[in-house]
């Protein structure tokens, strides 16, 4: 399957699990989600700065008030007018403008000087001018401290500042330099509406980004919702453990990232293979040479650790580059045993057709001797054709201990009468019970290899129409010699008449010979090709007994 079918099959199997929940109630949906929790979390963050950051500011803020009115305050306890009027008759007069052109160039709400009695020299409103200072707060500065306060004063609460007056070293008074809280109040107020501006301004990038991230996540998860996935995963999983094929999955460094319970058991692979080398697990695998060249591998036959095996092998790749690999493979006992049985129909079939058309003309022939009155030649006849055929049938029955195989030998042998060649089996010629893998490797190869033999002497004279076969079982396996009379194989062409749909017998064809050396090769056997003396070819065959002795490479 290619990359473009792979995505298609995902997305199909995607949307129609994501359309098999509708109509039941769903959560809520993973993009809501995602832009809900941001703009909580955002905003949640964006609160905790605005409250930290507006008491921090507040706190400032009226520090330096504090310090701007002690600066105002110690320069005005500096004049020497006022240290010389203060708390002497009439010293108001000298005092009260001194201290409103100041406190109209400083800002301050108030500058009250105070003799030591608490008596004002100067205030915003002269009415108040003579009266005892209130507040409250004023008891430190009388003992010669400097400090800021808040207190209620008679222009209401506010922050002042309190330093004492000095004259000729002893204390006559006090001054109190206020900044009233209303004011104060005012200024933090448009700082904090300030403030929730930018923070509402953040919460909306906030929900911005939020909205994007969500439509990111949701494309990256092919529009499914978080349930959905996980119901397709384990569906999958589900699939992929059902199915009978073992499966393969390795990453771009050719570590192992799945592996279903059929392969595990095919490869005997004892604890958890995942995020584990392929090389390690897969000794002589052929993954690694597939990431390498980004080229599938289909319909490879090999040899698992005695069991025959047909494997495809197949690069993952994402816009061009090789992220990965798959293998899948499949014991082909069950295939072979399901082959054998219909090509063993097949081969019932022809020989059955055989056998009818031999069967027609010999009884056509003998009509005619009837009908001529030759009854001891059509007696004579009828017992030729019954020895015949008994000797033959007998002699592999004797020395073809294998069903299968004697039964192609019986249908190859009616082939060739059909087609006007000579059909010759060794009369040395034994091959025992063999095991079932053994006997479905020897059915194909001797099956093609009689066909292509066949094939090479039907264009030759009828008497050059030569076919013969010799099958041998030795102690260390099965040798099989093919032999025909045809015109040869070039020696330039030697080297591929076992490539995968190469013939120079016209296209479609081919594919014979590569399923013997394939098949040969799986067995852990050989297969080699000899130009006859006086022409022809001879195809020879070595198949081990049993099929354990291959190397693990079906993956």
């Amino acid at each position: 399957m290619s990359g473009s079918e792979e995505r298609f099959f995902s997305r199909r199997i995607f949307r129609s699990l994501g359309n098999r929940g509708k109509g039941l109630r769903r959560p809520l949906k993973i993009r809501t989600k995602i832009i809900l929790m941001g703009l909580a979390f955002f905003g949640a963050s964006l609160a905790v700065v605005g409250f930290v950051t507006s008491r921090k500011i507040v706190a400032q803020f009226e520090t330096r008030l504090g310090e701007n009115a002690m600066n105002v305050a110690l320069s005005v306890s500096e004049v020497p007018d006022i240290q010389r009027s203060l708390g002497q008759p009439g010293g108001e007069r000298v005092i009260q403008p001194i201290a409103e052109r100041i406190r109209r160039k400083t800002g301050a709400e108030y500058i009250v000087l105070f003799d030591m009695r608490g008596v004002r020299y100067s205030h915003p409103v002269e009415e108040r001018i003579g009266k005892t200072f209130v507040g409250g707060d004023e008891g430190l500065v009388f003992r010669g401290e400097t400090y800021v306060s808040k207190a209620v004063g008679t222009l209401g609460p506010s922050m002042r500042a309190f330093v004492p007056v000095y004259f000729e070293g002893n204390q006559v008074g006090a001054v109190a330099v206020g900044i009233l809280l209303a004011e104060v109040r005012k200024q933090m107020g448009a700082l904090n509406h300030f403030l929730q501006v930018a923070l509402l301004l953040g919460l909306g990038v906030g929900f911005l980004g939020a909205t994007v991230l969500a439509w990111d996540i949701k494309r990256a998860m092919g529009g499914l919702e978080p349930h959905e996935i996980a119901r397709v995963v384990q569906e999958l999983d589900s699939v992929i453990e059902a199915v009978p094929e073992g499966i393969v999955a390795v990453d771009a460094e050719g570590r192992i990232r799945l592996m279903n319970r059929r392969a595990e058991d095919l490869l005997r692979v004892e604890g958890d293979p995942v995020g584990r080398s392929v090389e390690e697990v897969i000794p002589a695998t052929r993954l690694p040479a597939v990431l390498a060249s980004g080229e599938s591998e289909l319909d490879q036959e090999q040899n698992l650790l005695g069991s025959r095996i047909l494997t495809n092998r197949i690069p993952v790749k994402v816009k061009g580059r090789v992220v990965g690999a798959i293998a899948s493979f499949r014991d082909m006992t069950q295939v072979l045993s399901m082959a054998e049985e219909l090509t063993g129909v097949k081969r019932y079939v022809e020989a059955l057709r055989v056998q009818n058309h031999e069967f027609l003309n010999k009884l056509q022939a003998i009509s005619g001797l009837v009908q001529l009155g030759e009854y001891a030649r059509a007696v004579e006849f009828i017992s030729g054709i019954v020895e015949t055929q008994r000797s033959l049938m007998s002699f592999i029955a004797r020395r073809i201990k294998n069903p299968s195989l004697g039964g192609l030998l019986l249908g190859k042998s009616g082939r060739c009468k059909e087609l006007n060649i000579s059909f010759s089996l060794d009369p040395d010629s034994f091959c025992g019970p063999v095991e079932d893998l053994d006997s479905q490797a020897l059915v194909l190869v001797v099956g093609n290899l009689l066909e292509n033999a066949m094939e090479a002497v039907q264009q030759e004279a009828p008497e050059r129409r030569v076919v013969e076969i010799s099958l041998f079982d030795e102690s260390g396996g099965i040798l099989v010699s093919v032999r025909d009379s045809g015109r040869g194989i070039p020696a330039a062409l030697t080297e591929r008449i076992f490539e995968k749909g190469f013939s120079s017998k016209g296209p479609q064809r081919g594919y014979g010979l590569f399923n013997v050396k394939n098949t040969v090769d799986a067995c852990g056997g050989d297969v080699s090709v000899h130009a006859r003396p006086g022409g022809g070819t001879e195809f020879l065959v070595r198949i081990p007994h049993g099929t354990g002795n291959g190397d693990p490479r079906g993956a």
